[in-house]
């Protein structure tokens, strides 16, 4: 957390620092960064990113806003622009390559329920190294659990991180891999990725788990159209940028007119033991 943290920040310095050097050597180094606020304001920002919501995906655009506001209203801002211009993009494209360097630090380990057992797979060959993640996949009977630790890039704060993530993988077809790459490796199954598809049913929503409120998506796992598995994901938001995902998939029973999650429509009976398990 600390090292993703000061990425950006030491990206922001080092801009600062070979800036004073090219330019005003001449200069006390203290005196070079106080002379633009555009510079202390996007390295106080860097101090204190952890505290805002999805981080720099929120303040990049919000100080981008207020940096137009000041520049209307006050006419030394005006002035200051033309001058300062490539300094100031070269401090924001800073901060953006400190992001995605930022997205390559390491997840903490997959943790299960402690009456789900041994992990059935621990590795996942197919995920992209950026951002980092790690997954695990469980198995009790026709439930199958699978837990990803994910970081996500720009953010530190537990705010909004978990609702983020989800869209992520709602928008981009990211949910669909993880299922495909899951279920294909479990034993006795014998089921291709191009067999089957997605169906969202719900996305957007927060249920209450143990006094605790997480978001979740709620899907059909179809093959040739007809249902055969439904799934429930959750995300847990962290201080620190790391996201921790569980996605509980119950297979259908062709008998059986119910769903998989009649009883327990938000997979409680999964998220809350894994909850308790993440806990300190």
């Amino acid at each position: 957390m600390l090292t993703v943290w000061l990425i950006p920040l030491l990206c922001v310095l080092g801009v600062v620092g070979v800036e004073w050097k090219w330019r005003h050597p001449e200069t006390h180094i203290a005196d070079f960064f106080q002379a633009d606020p555009f510079t202390r304001g996007l390295a106080g920002l860097c101090l204190v990113i952890i505290l805002v919501p999805l981080g720099w995906w929120i303040a990049l655009p919000a100080g981008a806003i207020g940096m137009g506001i000041r520049a209307i209203a006050s006419e030394d801002s005006r002035n200051l622009w033309p001058i300062r211009w490539q300094a100031r993009t070269a401090l924001v494209v800073a901060v953006a390559a400190g992001v995605i360097l930022g997205g390559f630090g390491g997840v903490s380990k997959p943790v299960g329920a402690a009456d789900w057992g041994t992990p059935l797979l621990t590795e996942n060959p197919d995920a992209p190294g950026w951002p980092a993640s790690e997954q695990h996949i469980w198995v009790d009977g026709a439930t199958v659990m699978v837990v990803n630790h994910v970081r996500l890039p720009g953010t530190l704060s537990a705010i909004g991180s978990g609702s983020m993530v989800l869209w992520h993988l709602e928008s981009s077809g990211t949910d669909d891999a993880r299922l495909k790459q899951a279920i294909e490796n479990l034993p006795g199954i014998g089921l291709q990725a191009d067999w089957f598809t997605l169906e969202t049913t719900a996305y957007g929503q927060s249920n209450d788990y143990d006094g605790g409120t997480l978001p979740y998506t709620l899907k059909n796992v179809n093959i040739n159209g007809n249902k055969f598995a439904e799934m429930v994901t959750v995300a847990q938001g962290t201080w620190g940028g790391e996201v921790r995902l569980l996605t509980i998939i119950k297979l259908s029973v062709p008998t059986d007119s119910f769903s998989p999650f009649y009883n327990d429509p938000y997979a409680a009976q999964q998220v809350e033991p894994w909850l308790a398990a993440n806990e300190g």
